[in-house]
């Protein structure tokens, strides 16, 4: 019972009934099916290797492999027979949520013990006085998310009867520009023999590398400085989060550029001299490398384009040639140290993690400033699932969805996609909570007591002359993203 609880709660809020290959109908006259939800490579291909014995003529497409969840109009187009929802490994909840809203006729989930499961929605008892409750608090929630848009507007509407400052332009880079490698870390010990060595080496004396323990509870520190007496160790007295971290590190840097590297990323040799020639242009604001991931996955390359469903959803495209992008990756880019500043660095709202460096790239496209894309320079990432060991799945996965709340009050001005926004929350705050389901809920509810200090910086970044949320999106993309959306509506 309890596998089969966690195997429900990690589908959503669906009823699994135990089933096998055999007993579902239709499965022999199926033409195409997906696979979502997990990176697990083993359970990847032991549920397609099932499939395939099953129903040799099905034609099996693996999601972050073979076709790329980008919204679900892209999901439905592709017209799919059969969806497979993988329950273990680490979990990609939006993944699951598309492939359950894919309108396939049979919607089968395969759980860490081998078994299959059948994927059925609960009914609704409208008798039962738990759903009239639920449907009490759904009327509740969206009549205080009404009052939030309501004052995001009134805030709008005086603020552009109120004359703007013009920001003064950075200076822009002359000469050789050294670059110091900031290097975040939390109880990742481990970690510094597969990250540093690769640093010291592109460094070679010429640059510098900053290691910011962010208060760990393990000997972190005690190894950088036994191990690696060339870099620098910043020790924190308090756990910051990630933005904290960065600005502690920042501060101690004097160089023109600096370079976020995660500590599950391995620099590859020539990054520097990729990168640095970007900065010729005085309107670049930051570069990221191609990211390479284990098996050849792609679900993230460093390639970033913008997708609008309601909320910005960010999304990886297969890596083409140097061209704009949305956002440079705080794991693996080089930064205008002088244009970070002016934006006023990181954004702390967003603590402890999650959507810092969007934030920071969409702020930069709103003044003007590129973050671009290079795909001669490439990092190796290991993607360790440390977030959800120190946080937990549901918790990352509620930060995520309330970081992406804080960042559509803060910053999207256009009217449009404001209504379009409130009707996605509406609509999902209905269909979650009618179900049982609270993801949405409680990421509005931790959201709330930010509104204040929200609407306080949103005032004080509006400028006369910024490029709208239209032209933003619309520059913010890498040329990959139109090959990518004419592939996927084929």
């Amino acid at each position: 019972m309890r596998l089969l609880a966690e195997a429900a709660r990690a589908a959503g809020n669906v009823l699994l009934e135990p089933t096998t290959l055999d007993r579902t109908t239709g499965l022999e006259f199926s033409e195409r099916a997906l696979v979502v939800g997990t990176r697990d490579a083993p359970a990847i291909r032991a549920a397609v290797n099932q499939l395939s014995r099953r129903a040799p003529s099905l034609q099996i497409e693996i999601a972050g492999q073979d076709v790329y969840i980008r919204g679900l109009r892209g999901v439905r187009s592709r017209q799919y027979d059969l969806v497979c929802i993988l329950l273990t490994g680490e979990g990609h909840i939006r993944e699951k949520a598309l492939g359950l809203l894919s309108g396939a006729r049979i919607a089968l989930a395969y759980g860490a013990n081998g078994r299959w499961y059948e994927v059925r929605r609960p009914p609704v008892h409208l008798r039962n006085g738990r759903w009239w409750a639920r449907a009490t608090l759904t009327v509740l929630l969206c009549a205080l998310y009404f009052r939030i848009m309501i004052a995001l507007a009134i805030a709008d509407g005086l603020r552009r009867l109120l004359p703007s400052g013009v920001l003064p332009e950075p200076a822009h880079l002359a000469g050789s520009r050294p670059v110091t490698f900031i290097v975040p870390t939390y109880n990742q010990r481990d970690m510094m023999d597969f990250c540093l060595p690769p640093l010291l080496a592109e460094a070679d004396g010429r640059h510098r590398i900053i290691v910011v323990d962010d208060a760990s509870s393990d000997d972190t520190a005690e190894y950088v400085r036994r191990q690696y007496p060339d870099v620098l160790l910043i020790r924190l007295p308090r756990n910051r989060g990630f933005a904290g971290a960065v600005r502690a590190g920042i501060a101690a840097s004097d160089t023109p550029l600096f370079s976020l590297i995660n500590t599950d990323v391995k620099v590859r040799p020539g990054f520097l001299d990729a990168l640095t020639p970007h900065f010729d242009r005085p309107d670049t604001f930051a570069v990221c490398s191609r990211i390479e991931l284990p098996g050849g996955s792609q679900m993230e390359t460093g390639n970033v384009a913008a997708a609008w469903s309601g909320l910005l959803e960010p999304y990886h495209v297969p890596p083409s040639g140097p061209g704009p992008i949305l956002y440079a990756g705080g794991a693996s880019s080089i930064y205008d140290r002088s244009k970070y500043e002016a934006l006023g660095g990181f954004e702390p709202l967003y603590r402890p993690l999650y959507f810092e460096d969007i934030e920071l790239g969409y702020r930069a496209w709103r003044r003007g400033w590129r973050s671009l894309f290079e795909p001669r320079a490439s990092v190796w990432h290991e993607r360790r699932a440390w977030i959800g060991e120190r946080f937990g799945d549901a918790y990352a996965n509620e930060t995520f969805l309330r970081n992406s709340l804080l960042f559509v009050w803060k910053n999207i001005r256009d009217r449009g996609l404001l209504v379009q926004h409130l009707g996605y929350v509406w609509a999902r705050l209905a269909s979650e909570i009618l179900r049982g389901e609270g993801t949405m809920a409680r990421a509005l509810l931790r959201a709330v007591p930010f509104v204040r200090w929200v609407l306080l910086k949103r005032w004080g970044t509006y400028r006369r002359g910024d490029l709208s949320d239209e032209q933003i999106m619309a520059l913010a993309r890498p040329p990959a993203a139109e090959e990518f959306v004419e592939a996927e509506s084929q």
